[in-house]
């Protein structure tokens, strides 16, 4: 049966209807937008009918980079993320041992470059703590982790591989262990951390996610039940993306997913912070190396050249200035092989693309490609005395330039990186608008776009009318408490006066200042024209009948 909700009393984001109040949904998708009058004309076909209490309705977001599952297991499992010494982590790890008897243990999120001292524990320490048992603990980039003897015990050729230490565990290695580990998760506990995951998500105002699933990264059967998932009603939407070069076994894995392409997370380099990002010079704290990098031009042309001629979206993972030099490369090798506007048509991408040069970006454009990127990256390693100005120096200032990007017309999205970053969408747009180099800040509008529109663009031209709050548009939304507004516009002239209602100008959230964000509150996020979350001082403002 066809069903229809009406929402009143709404300051609702609607720039081509900048008066608006209320909207009518009609078989999941906008069917009118006007004011409370014509809103009474439309109650009696409704069978749902919210009360907004004056609270701002917007297009919902997007997070268009997330791992979901380990995003969940750290969400009900061990979170290193607040951890400021090592003497911390071992009592947090010791305590989580003891919790798990004698199972796995799975922890993310340390950061030792915001510890007052950075050093780590030793294998031993691990071992001590946690009385032999299985450890794996990611870094907060996911790129390197701390490991146990026995996690290593149980994968000895690990020894031999690119990137193991005595320390922290890096590139092949880390993979490896990584894949290892992540095995040891039961299909209970799979599942209750991507119902965490999406649980979390919606409450965030999170209507669609892109999950960058990968034979390094998670596994067929991860992203498999992650669909499943997902197909169920109430939940966000989910996009896959599988990070493997083309091959007919990957093509089919893409096939069997319904996945929007081969790329996400297929890696050129690793992360700053492990310092396994592709540098054109050495580090600056560690002279001895200037990152990994794991593809050739030649290998980036030819994946995408493959994908350009099946009509699949590809992309790749990319951070240091060398790795964008070699992704860029290859793209244009591609556009060359294939035609300009086959390779344009599919919208491929970049994630992160941190140390993109302003050659680059002039060719991102005139390739048609998308960037991918996280603005709470910037905001918390972008900072003066920062990891990145440590691991970098000067390079650090010209970094994340989503500013330049999108002032040379290339389409930006962004998203959390999840675990990496949390998935909290407000905080990602204040930090985009308050980057730490002015030269890149971009206005609310702009900022918010990215993490809504933008977002359902990267996907592909199916899904250019989602993102909006227009009729016939997807309704994909939710609903925030805001305790103050204002328009956010390049021109301050614009700004001074435009709040007026006279001026029918469509005001965003004012999110505080640089050091004093001012966040929303989501009290209600509607998938497909459906409450999928509402917060308990919000139900009962929600009415319907049969």
């Amino acid at each position: 049966m066809t069903r229809r909700t009406l929402i009143t009393n709404a300051a609702i984001y609607a720039p081509s209807v900048p008066y608006a109040t209320a909207l009518l949904i009609d078989a999941g998708e906008i069917a009118w937008i006007g004011d409370h009058s014509g809103a009474e004309v439309h109650r009696e076909l409704a069978h749902t009918v919210i009360d907004a209490q004056g609270h701002f309705l917007a297009p919902g977001f997007v997070d268009a980079h997330v791992h979901a599952t380990s995003t969940g297991i750290m969400l009900t499992g061990l979170d290193l993320t607040e951890v400021t010494n090592k003497v911390q982590l071992l009592s947090l790890l010791s305590d989580y041992a003891k919790l798990v008897s004698g199972g796995t243990v799975l922890g993310h999120g340390w950061d030792e470059t915001h510890w007052s001292d950075p050093t780590l524990p030793t294998r031993t320490e691990i071992d001590r703590a946690t009385w032999g048992s299985v450890v794996y603990l990611s870094r907060v980039d996911v790129h390197s982790a701390l490991v146990s003897s026995s996690l290593i015990a149980q994968l000895p050729e690990c020894q031999t591989m690119a990137g193991f230490e005595v320390g922290p565990v890096t590139q092949a290695a880390h993979g490896a262990l990584r894949t290892y580990a992540l095995s040891s998760v039961s299909d209970n506990q799979r599942a209750a951390a991507q119902k965490t995951f999406f649980a979390h998500a919606l409450e965030q105002g999170i209507v669609s996610v892109h999950e960058m699933a990968g034979p390094q990264i998670s596994s067929h059967a991860d992203a498999r039940r992650l669909r499943d998932l997902a197909s169920r009603p109430h939940m966000p939407h989910l996009a896959i993306y599988w990070g493997e070069l083309w091959s007919e076994h990957s093509a089919q894995i893409v096939a069997e997913l319904n996945a929007i392409g081969l790329g996400g997370d297929l890696f050129i380099d690793g992360a700053i912070g492990s310092r396994t990002a592709l540098l054109h010079e050495p580090y600056t704290d560690l002279h001895t190396t200037q990152g990994a990098g794991y593809l050739t031009p030649e290998q980036v042309a030819n994946h995408l050249s493959a994908c350009t001629n099946a009509g699949m979206q590809g992309g790749f993972h990319v951070i240091g200035d060398q790795a964008c030099e070699i992704a860029m490369q290859g793209a244009q090798l591609s556009a060359q092989r294939t035609t300009e506007s086959a390779f344009k048509r599919l919208r491929h991408r970049l994630e992160h693309a941190e140390m993109l040069s302003m050659p680059n970006i002039e060719a991102m454009r005139a390739l048609g490609m998308t960037a991918s990127m996280q603005p709470l990256f910037d905001a918390w390693w972008g900072n003066v005395g920062g990891m990145y100005q440590a691991r970098l120096g000067e390079r650090a200032h010209s970094m994340n330039r989503w500013g330049s990007l999108q002032s040379q017309g290339v389409a930006v999205c962004f998203s959390s990186d999840s675990p990496v970053t949390p998935n909290t969408p407000w905080s990602a747009i204040h930090a985009a608008m308050h980057h730490h180099n002015p030269r890149e800040q971009i206005t609310g509008r702009a900022a918010f776009n990215a993490h809504t529109r933008a977002g359902w663009r990267a996907l592909g031209s199916q899904f250019d009318s989602h993102g909006v709050i227009q009729v016939g548009a997807p309704a994909n939304l939710a609903t925030w408490e805001v305790s103050d507004y204002e328009v956010h516009v390049p021109d301050a002239r614009v700004t001074q006066w435009s709040t007026d209602p006279r001026s029918a100008t469509v005001p965003l959230p004012n999110l505080g200042s640089a050091d004093a964000p001012d966040i929303p509150t989501n009290v209600c996020t509607i998938v497909n024209g459906e409450v999928a979350y509402a917060s308990d001082n919000f139900t009962d403002r929600i009415s319907g009948h049969a």
